[in-house]
């Protein structure tokens, strides 16, 4: 039992301690996946930290991650669900032709995908209110 007790404690003070005085530097990681662009781990590096960003309500630099990620691998596997957070961070940013830019474009690459007719609207919508 005092061993199970140690493990715990031991445990939780190492989590204590991470969340304390451990910062990630989610900006860093981009700089390191644009410096190594062959990297095979590179667009998952920019579409992950885009998403911890984007959970953490952290939408410019969420939009930056996402943008980053379709300017440097606009085919990766990630470009559709991209283009989608992008147009949302960007529309949250207030960065109007960026959200349109964003929905166009994922209309227009994706037009099977069953989310299209839907960005579709969402795109008229955005351009009526912000032409």
């Amino acid at each position: 039992m005092r061993i199970y007790v140690l493990i715990v404690l031991s445990l939780w003070g190492a989590y204590y301690y991470a969340t304390r005085k451990v910062q990630f530097k989610f900006h860093d990681s981009l700089e390191y996946a644009k410096k190594n662009p062959q990297a095979k781990w590179a667009p998952s590096l920019d579409y992950y930290v885009g998403m911890a960003y984007y959970q953490r309500s952290e939408y410019p630099q969420a939009q930056e991650a996402f943008t980053q990620l379709l300017t440097d691998y606009p085919t990766s596997q990630y470009a559709p669900k991209a283009l989608l957070y992008l147009a949302e961070v960007a529309e949250r940013n207030s960065d109007w032709e960026a959200a349109k830019a964003a929905l166009s474009r994922f209309i227009d690459k994706n037009p099977d995908n069953p989310k299209a007719e839907t960005m579709k609207k969402k795109l008229e919508l955005i351009k009526y209110h912000h032409p």
